[in-house]
């Protein structure tokens, strides 16, 4: 076996889950709802070609979108990637923007037996990161008194897995994974008086999950000549996970820069099964030319509007469907002599109608859908001479919208991850 070749890279995979994704990813106002912001379960291969991955099946990376795909794997194939997300928000005549990069994920996957592999990966599950002001008058002819109220959130939920995929007989293919999400989610909300003489308030809440959840997927492989059909499913059935709630409200004062606690007057804690994650499903179609190039959509279904948190449905969560398209396409794999036409060209749509429904706060606009829409673009720059593919990827998006005092989301996101192929666990045989 050559794991001592590989001896720095399974110390990295085991050391880093602690720090991976401990620095705030995101300024989303829309983030303030259910668990944060969703983050796709995606890998940059994935992320390139608009999201796709139900009916993905390749012999030289991991796919996490469905681990039936696993089966196809004929070597230990180990990827790591980071991301950056520049976001610019605007509402109105204000606007703010955001930059932030991260080491997004990591993943090692081997087969343990013809036609069947196993993985392992970590990878963030939800982010909170916001800061909301809303401004309040509450003077009369007597006294001038005016407040401001400060909403803000950190935090986010990460997602350890793993799976196995086997081939049940030619063609058809299934396969399961066991994650668990763990983290901590946190909000605060001040109210702060203009007059020196009044005490401020703190609500501080604090919820923390760690359990585990399960989904199914399943591949059927048709060829044709030199190409092949590919059917795609996956299912994760709704999913309670323990979780603890931890409420503080007290009120307090600033004096030369410090805060100073006064009064307390509230404290509560609760740990039950009180986090309620979404059923989903999806169905995708990919219809490929070995080596040459490959056409893939699919739609993916999600019930956000049974979501709940400590028992309470949040009125502005509703179901959302995804709709993604992808292709990839390689000049002439075989050719030695220009290194572009080796090159694996990627490109994708995606299209979200938001699993959020809302309306300016304080007013009674009617709700509007935050919908999300993207185009994607990478490159797969496989290394001569070497089994290791350099992944490349820009997504240009929008979400959300400045249309009845909302705000509007222009974001890109690069991707880059490295995947390595070895034999790590077979041993080499010399004749």
């Amino acid at each position: 076996m050559q794991i001592s070749k590989y001896r720095q890279v399974l110390i990295l995979f085991i050391s880093l889950p602690g720090i991976i994704f401990a620095q705030q990813n995101t300024l989303s106002p829309y983030s303030s709802f259910g668990i944060g912001e969703s983050q796709p379960q995606e890998f940059s291969l994935n992320s390139a070609l608009g999201g796709i991955g139900v009916a993905l099946r390749t012999s030289n990376y991991l796919n996490p979108l469905n681990p039936a795909s696993l089966s196809a794997i004929n070597k230990t194939i180990f990827e790591t990637g980071l991301n950056g997300k520049a976001i610019y928000l605007s509402q109105n005549t204000l606007s703010q923007e955001f930059f932030s990069t991260k080491l997004s994920y990591l993943s090692l996957g081997f087969p343990i037996y013809d036609g069947i592999a196993v993985s392992g990966g970590l990878l963030p599950y939800s982010f909170k990161g916001f800061e909301l002001t809303q401004n309040g008058d509450l003077s009369n002819e007597l006294n001038d008194l005016t407040y401001d109220i400060n909403h803000s959130g950190s935090g986010g939920l990460s997602r350890a897995y793993t799976n196995i995929g086997a081939q049940l007989f030619k063609g058809f293919s299934v396969g399961a994974t066991a994650s668990m999400i763990f983290g901590t989610l946190k909000q605060k909300r001040d109210i702060l008086f203009s007059q020196l003489n009044a005490l401020n308030r703190r609500d501080e809440s604090s919820y923390t999950a760690k359990d585990f959840i399960y989904d199914l997927g399943a591949q059927y492989q048709i060829n044709l000549d030199n190409k092949k059909v590919i059917f795609g499913a996956t299912y994760c059935p709704e999913s309670n996970l323990s979780a603890s709630n931890r409420n503080v409200i007290y009120t307090y004062d600033v004096s030369s820069g410090l805060e100073y606690i006064r009064d307390t007057i509230e404290m509560f804690y609760s740990s039950t099964n009180s986090l309620t994650l979404p059923q989903t499903y999806a169905i995708g179609l990919a219809i490929e030319e070995q080596g040459q190039w490959l056409i893939s959509g699919e739609i993916e279904f999600k019930e956000w509007s049974q979501m709940r948190l400590f028992g309470d449905l949040d009125p502005n969560l509703q179901d959302a469907s995804q709709f993604k398209l992808g292709a990839w396409w390689i000049p002439n794999p075989k050719d030695v002599h220009n290194y572009l036409n080796i090159i694996q060209y990627r490109a994708g749509f995606n299209y979200n109608t938001g699993q959020l429904s809302i309306s300016e706060p304080g007013t009674i606009n009617t709700q509007t859908d935050i919908t999300d829409i993207s185009l994607s673009f990478g490159l797969g720059l496989p290394l001569r001479r070497s089994n290791t593919i350099v992944n490349l990827g820009i997504q240009i998006g929008k979400a959300g919208t400045i249309s009845g005092g909302l705000i509007e989301e222009k974001y890109i996101k690069l991707h880059a991850a490295f995947t390595f192929n070895d034999m790590w666990f077979k041993k080499r045989k010399i004749d």
